[in-house]
Parts: structure tokens; sequence; C-alpha cells
């Protein structure tokens, strides 16, 4: 199979290469993705370039996040079935043509939620969610947040006006500021 692979760390521009990897077998518990989406998460970059929390063995391959469809089931995987379309985080080795996903931390995909969307459904959301809690502000309180325009800032600015949060949301280009305001996202500052 296809994958993006770094045989050391560095800069990903720099080591990352389209390469040949055996197609792996879904072990207990497992189901093997095709996979249609991978996002390129900032700490995927960091993983690359070996400066993040994990530091895989090389030679391996990118990715921390994807959706695509379930093609193999590892034994006593219940509940999923081969077809199914689904998303998986927290796994390794979601930049090529087939990754390895618990079956219990694979969420399947409703129709109405393209492949763009749905692969970045879990990682991203629950950073968004867990710093909101983790600054325990409450409705009428006012945060401050730049890179508004990537995924957790675009997360983070919705959850909290649900929640009655005022955030401003500051962004590089000012690009970034008609991107937040076509998805009703106010209060968006370029600086």
């Amino acid at each position: 199979m296809r994958a993006a692979i770094h045989t050391q760390f560095g800069d990903p521009a720099k080591v990352l290469e389209l390469g040949d990897r055996p197609t792996p077998q879904p072990g207990n518990g497992q189901v093997r993705i095709a996979m249609r989406r991978s996002p390129i998460h900032n700490h995927d970059l960091w993983t690359v370039r070996g400066n993040y929390g994990y530091k895989p063995e090389v030679p391996a391959i990118g990715g921390s996040e994807g959706s695509g469809v379930i093609d193999a089931l590892g034994e006593g995987v219940e509940g999923l079935q081969v077809g199914q379309r689904v998303v998986a985080a927290g796994v390794h080795e979601s930049w090529a043509e087939y990754f390895l996903a618990d079956a219990t931390g694979v969420v399947p995909l409703p129709d109405a939620l393209d492949d763009d969307r749905g692969c970045q459904l879990i990682a991203m959301p629950l950073s968004a969610l867990m710093l909101i809690e983790f600054l325990q502000v409450k409705k009428g309180d006012w945060i401050v947040q730049n890179t508004a325009n990537g995924a957790v800032g675009k997360t983070v600015a919705m959850l909290a006006a649900a929640r009655g949060i005022n955030v401003i949301n500051l962004v590089r280009r000012d690009a970034g500021v008609d991107e937040l305001k076509a998805l009703g996202i106010g209060n968006a500052v370029s600086n």
C-alpha cells in the first residue's frame, strides 16, 4: 500500500516521502480502514519533527486521525461491519491507504456528513471542548483566541457561542475573517 513515510525526524516537507508498506492486518478487537481522508494536524507535524510527546520508531507512517470504509474486521469485533463509513482518532499511521484502529474508538459516519468534515470529527472538537472546560468560562465571559480559523478555533467559537461565552477570534489574514463570517462566527479580527 502507498503511505506518507519518514525514515528520520525533521522538517515534514523534507523528510516525508511517498512509499510502499505492507497492508496491515487487523488484530483482536481492531478494524482495518480503507482511508478516504486523513487531516494534517499540527501535532502530526510535530510528531514527524520528533518534537511531540509521542515519538514513533522510524521508518514511520504519519497521521493520527482519518475517515474511510472498514474493509476488514479483527477477531472479536462486534457492532461494526465491512463497508461501513467511519472515523477514528488516536490512531497511528493514518496517512496511508489503509490503517488500523481499535474498534472501540471507531465512530460510524452518517451519510449527511462528508469525508472532509468527518475525518476531523473527533480529535479537534474534543480538544476545543476540553479547552473551554479547562478555562472554566461561563455565560457572559470573554475569551480571546488566535488561529481562530483552524479546526480547534472554529469549534471553540461555535461551542462558546452555544454556551453564551463571547469570543474574539484572531486570524492572520483578511480571508480568515471572511471564512469565519461564512460559518456564522463573528468578532473576527485579522492581525
